[in-house]
């Protein structure tokens, strides 16, 4: 019988700070890499891949907050990220990790809309195939 992933206690730790209190949505995505240059081993190991955290979250414009650090790193590259769907404090195989580097882009936006809690949405490009976390 598969084991159906539904998230619930899902989290990520950006630069040793866990965030999950602020996250609606995060997905660990991929596309075809906009590169000038592919290389052989690219094309051997099906073409160059782009990782990316998709991720929404509330703005919470508190010094701890995930948009703070969205705000104060911005432009950063090679933060250390480990992203656990399952929310479990050790990997198995069932309920693996994933871990890697990223960078931050462009600062998020700020406002809202009128007595209505504002989301953001961002996107966080990974270095390099993330590594699945396994034990």
């Amino acid at each position: 019988m598969a084991n159906k992933y539904k998230g619930k206690s899902l989290s990520i730790t950006v630069d040793s700070v866990e965030y999950n209190m602020d996250l609606t949505s995060i997905v660990l995505q991929n596309e075809e890499a906009d590169d000038d240059a592919t290389t052989f081993a690219d094309l051997a190991n099906g073409g160059a891949v782009q990782w990316y955290f998709e991720i929404e979250a509330v703005a919470d414009y508190s010094e701890t907050s995930l948009w703070s650090f969205l705000w104060t790193e911005a432009g950063s590259t090679d933060i250390a990220f480990l992203f656990k769907p399952y929310g479990n404090a050790t990997a198995t195989a069932a309920q693996p990790h994933f871990s890697g580097t990223l960078n931050v882009g462009s600062k998020p936006p700020v406002g809202g809309t009128a007595n209505e809690v504002f989301t953001f949405e961002a996107r966080l490009d990974v270095n390099d195939e993330p590594t699945k976390v396994v034990a």
